[in-house]
């Protein structure tokens, strides 16, 4: 008897930008009805117009349960919560209708997976200024997702071919990051990471932690972030038997896990970790959160609202995004 693939929910994103382009562009792709059944939680009209302006031979089908999921190339099997009227959608415009919609296919798609009802979570990028507009405090979909599920730790793990990056803060400015570089922290973040990458059946991982201070401190000279923070939170997770190492100069440590050196860098702040994945590969970049009682994969791009609508946006972070969430659901490895 052949296994049913996983079902997987991917979110619509903010209606304004390019999210419907990319997920009808990636649901145009054959090979990913290869490993699983995508179920599309969104809004129908604005699907329906994504299709026409990009004239693809496709057909949504509208359903009420997972149960009625079709999985056909043909077809794009949606989940429509009816929450925007057309005239709410002006595509490359901020505003709180398509910031509010874009978290209620989040709330929709992470319930069902919560339930079982689907195996992952894949999120289309939202605009935070829009869901800002409709009254959420959270900067991003794992702030709220960490909020929705009752989670107090858990992470942002960026992923490109062989580069893996966890971040230690992503969004706070980057004078709160350098505050938040402490030891509790950074350990707590490697002893996450750890335990992610033993759940996903790699044995024996390999961490490199990056400084903060360039060159990584000299001994004192530009910072004492590195001796007073980071190298006790090392040794401290090396006696808990985490093969951890550095801290290690930013300039250097990402070529080094790219070379395969390290199965995955710990960045201390956003841009540290994000600049070296978009530069070595942006297309395909992915973001995989870590501590969530669930699979969740998401784009490693925004909303992009000065292309929407144009028919121009890649589709690949989305499609690998897939293919990460149907291989961690079906067999718990990246």
């Amino acid at each position: 008897m052949t296994k049913e693939k996983p079902i997987i929910a991917i979110t619509m994103g903010d209606a304004a930008g390019i999210g419907p382009e990319i997920i009808v562009k990636a649901l145009c792709s054959e090979g990913i009805y290869n490993i699983c059944r995508p179920l599309v939680v969104g809004e129908g009209n604005t699907l329906e117009k994504t299709i026409e302006l990009l004239d693809k031979p496709v057909k949504l089908h509208r359903v009420k349960s997972v149960t009625n999921v079709l999985a056909q190339p043909d077809i794009i099997d949606l989940l429509d919560l009816h929450n925007l009227k057309p005239e709410d959608v002006v595509v490359g415009q901020i505003c709180a209708p398509c910031g509010k919609a874009a978290m209620e296919y989040i709330i929709e798609a992470a319930r069902l997976t919560l339930e079982g009802k689907t195996k992952a979570l894949v999120t289309a990028p939202i605009n935070k200024e829009a869901t800002k507009l409709a009254g959420y405090e959270e900067m991003g979909h794992l702030e709220f997702l960490a909020r929705f599920t009752g989670v107090t730790e858990c992470a942002t793990m960026l992923v490109t071919g062989r580069l893996r990056v966890v971040h230690l803060t992503t969004h706070h400015s980057l004078r709160q990051a350098c505050d938040l570089v402490k030891k509790d922290r950074i350990l707590s973040m490697l002893k996450l990471t750890h335990s992610s990458f033993l759940r996903w059946g790699i044995e024996h991982p390999r961490f490199a932690v990056a400084a903060l201070n360039p060159h990584a401190g000299e001994g004192g000279l530009l910072g004492t972030e590195e001796i007073e923070e980071i190298k006790p939170a090392i040794k401290e997770a090396q006696e808990l038997a985490i093969d951890a190492r550095g801290p290690f100069p930013a300039d250097s440590v990402f070529n080094r896990a790219i070379n395969g050196e390290f199965d995955a860098v710990l960045a201390l702040y956003h841009d540290q970790g994000h600049i070296p994945i978009k530069v070595h590969g942006f297309e395909r970049s992915v973001s995989i959160a870590l501590g969530l009682p669930l699979i969740r994969t998401s784009v490693d791009h925004g909303t992009a609202f000065d292309i929407a609508g144009k028919g121009i946006a890649n589709a690949e972070s989305l499609e690998e995004a897939i293919r990460i969430a149907a291989r961690l659901s079906e067999e718990n490895r990246l």
